[in-house]
């Protein structure tokens, strides 16, 4: 996702940190961020990984940012204990268990020194990402690499996802649809074009992962 448009280095910055402060989801106080040519590095410790994610899409909010590059890392505070990695596998393997939407017995799971792997095969790409949502506030994890290959159960072409995300674009009230290009390889979607907010980029992208037949999505769009 990116945003077009010229702003300032300086004003992207500030805004940038005013988005991380207002949120209040987010632990701010030892996040650096750094602004080059709509390119915003974010660096330094958060408290968790939920922070981590979270302080990515703040940025991504800002007008004028083109990408987030973002190096922050999990440092829990010394005064509360870290699980080890035994641990924090079996409590990933508990929720994954118990989420209803996920076939926790195709799902292998490692950790090491709080990194998730995740391996294995789901049946659609929001399956895929909702997997690692169900795992991102277990106590420990510092990271996730979500390795899930999607198996879709019924045999689509190219063209029937690009038909119905075009579809459900319309059928949702899709503000930007003929300004939104949707090409379709080997059940990979690229979206391209442009749109005016940072939410409907958002929608166009959420709308492709819940097509079936989708194994990725990669979101090419820009923010006007």
């Amino acid at each position: 996702m990116t945003h077009s448009g010229e702003r300032r280095p300086e004003e992207i910055k500030k805004d940038v940190y005013s988005q991380l402060v207002w949120d209040t989801r987010v632990n701010e106080s030892d996040i650096d961020v750094e602004v080059s040519d709509g390119k915003v590095v974010l660096s330094g410790l958060v408290p968790t990984y939920p922070d981590l994610l979270e302080a990515e899409d703040d940025a991504y909010a800002v007008s004028g940012v083109r990408y987030v590059d973002n190096r922050l890392k999990v440092s829990y505070p010394p005064f509360s204990p870290t699980p080890g990695d035994a641990e924090i596998a079996a409590k990933v393997r508990s929720l994954l268990e118990w989420n209803p939407n996920i076939d926790a017995t195709k799902i292998d799971i490692s950790v090491d020194c709080g990194q998730v792997s995740l391996k294995g095969a789901v049946e659609s790409i929001w399956q895929k990402y909702n997997a690692e949502r169900t795992i991102e506030n277990v106590r420990g994890v510092m990271g996730v690499r979500n390795r899930l290959k999607v198996d879709p159960p019924r045999a689509v072409t190219d063209e029937d996802i690009r038909t119905d995300i075009l579809s459900s674009l319309v059928r949702n009230s899709f503000p930007d649809v003929n300004l939104v290009n949707v090409h379709v390889k080997d059940f990979v979607v690229t979206l391209s074009g442009t749109v005016h907010d940072y939410s409907t980029c958002r929608l166009a992208e959420d709308i492709a992962r819940y097509t079936n037949g989708v194994v990725e999505v990669n979101n090419n769009l820009v923010i006007a």
